[in-house]
């Protein structure tokens, strides 16, 4: 694990995601250029998420500004991360290993025993972030989806 400590200035604030957050999220997704679905989706996915996993989403703020998200989910089983996204000018500074350390901790303590997260082939980027945290690509299993939203 990376050491995270000392990374949050007095001005900085890592604090457990609130709806009320969604639309700057949403902004923030779109920057750092995350696949996002239309915001209507979002904001009905992310507010079951919430609800669901009060424990391991979380918002890093500067100045009281939103610069990096987290939702980490369990279903009793398996853990999945979604939305670690860092504003552009605030990456490669340690605040997604920040984000990710901390709802890795909330994940843990809720029981689960495996992370997984969906990163596409082509994002080397992403890819080396995680597997320098220990993250694996999966040689035992394809991700398949089937897609039943209706807008």
């Amino acid at each position: 694990q990376h050491n995270t400590a000392g990374l949050i200035c007095l001005y900085m604030k890592l604090r457990k995601m609130r709806i009320a957050d969604l639309k700057t999220a949403y902004l923030l997704w779109q920057k750092a250029g995350l696949n996002v679905a239309t915001y209507k989706r979002e904001q009905f996915e992310v507010r079951n998420i919430l609800k669901i996993n009060p424990s391991s989403c979380f918002v890093l703020e500067d100045k009281g500004k939103i610069i990096g998200t987290i939702l980490g989910t369990f279903n009793g089983r398996r853990a999945w991360l979604y939305h670690l996204a860092i504003q552009p000018d605030f990456q490669n500074k340690g605040y997604g290993s920040l984000l990710l350390d901390k709802s890795e901790k909330a994940l843990i303590k809720s029981g689960a025993t495996k992370i997984l997260i969906g990163v596409l082939p082509t994002n080397k980027k992403t890819l080396d972030f995680y597997q320098k945290r220990s993250f694996s690509i999966m040689d035992d299993a394809l991700a398949l989806q089937k897609d039943l939203w209706k807008e």
